[in-house]
């Protein structure tokens, strides 16, 4: 019996915005005190807020100049008061389980485990999961080496099936998943087909950039994915205790 254990780390990723230079002009917004309260706004208008029904969310702003969203090269303005929802969501990013022990394994008989990554970005632009490891499974001698899949034509950002029994190495497959469970693909389906399909990982140790495995252009609350980590060794792997640790880096989009 051969054996194996896979650790993983969480490493949330950040962004850091960079602004040109520019000028401005002063404007005076409208302002009314009382006693009691002291209300500053640009500008007041008829009606806006957060309206639903059983099949849709509406947010509005009537009455203000020019409500909208405006892109220019390095700029984007969000005019209007619905805009403020998007700053009611807060970025986060979580892993179910950090530590995945593969225990005894079997040659030819692969051997998977799994977690659960969920993502929540107030950003309207979407999100990017990538994902590399430090090195491949290692022990103090010997080395599983990843998987090539059954066409030995899968890679750190290509993904083909995996299937063979006698196909060896140690690889990873993503799958969006709903509340309860059930695959959608939703996030994952530009990198992974089904579940059938694997990639290795990048890794630090050969220099490799981190790989995007999960993506979306819009923003996203609670959403979810499986990820399925797959090891299958030959009859001549040597016994031994193998290890590596795996960053799973979020990135909002801005």
């Amino acid at each position: 019996m051969k054996k194996t254990k896979l650790l993983i780390i969480l490493f949330l990723g950040t962004c850091f915005l960079k602004f040109p230079n520019f000028f401005y002009e002063k404007i005076l917004a409208q302002s009314f005190t009382s006693p009691t309260y002291n209300i500053e706004f640009g500008n007041f208008n008829m009606t806006s807020g957060k309206k639903t029904s059983n099949s849709y969310t509406l947010t509005d702003t009537v009455g203000q100049n020019a409500p909208g969203r405006y892109t220019s090269d390095g700029f984007t303005v969000k005019s209007g008061f619905q805009y403020i929802y998007d700053l009611l969501e807060t970025f986060s990013f979580s892993i179910s389980d950090v530590d995945l022990p593969f225990g005894s394994i079997t040659p030819n008989v692969g051997s998977t485990q799994s977690n659960i990554i969920t993502i929540t970005t107030p950003s309207s632009r979407g999100y990017e999961i990538l994902a590399i490891a430090n090195h491949p499974l290692l022990s103090n001698n010997y080395t599983i080496p990843d998987t090539l899949c059954d066409n030995v034509d899968c890679t750190p950002d290509t993904s083909t099936p995996w299937t063979l029994s006698t196909t060896y190495g140690f690889g990873f497959n993503t799958l969006g998943i709903n509340s309860s469970g059930t695959v959608t693909n939703v996030g994952t389906s530009n990198y992974f087909t089904d579940s059938t399909y694997y990639r290795p990982f990048a890794h630090q140790s050969l220099n490799n950039l981190p790989q995007v495995f999960m993506s979306e252009n819009s923003r996203v609350k609670d959403r979810q994915a499986k990820i399925t980590y797959k090891v299958n060794i030959s009859p001549n792997q040597a016994a031994d205790t193998y290890q590596n640790l795996i960053n799973l880096i979020a990135i909002p989009k801005y």
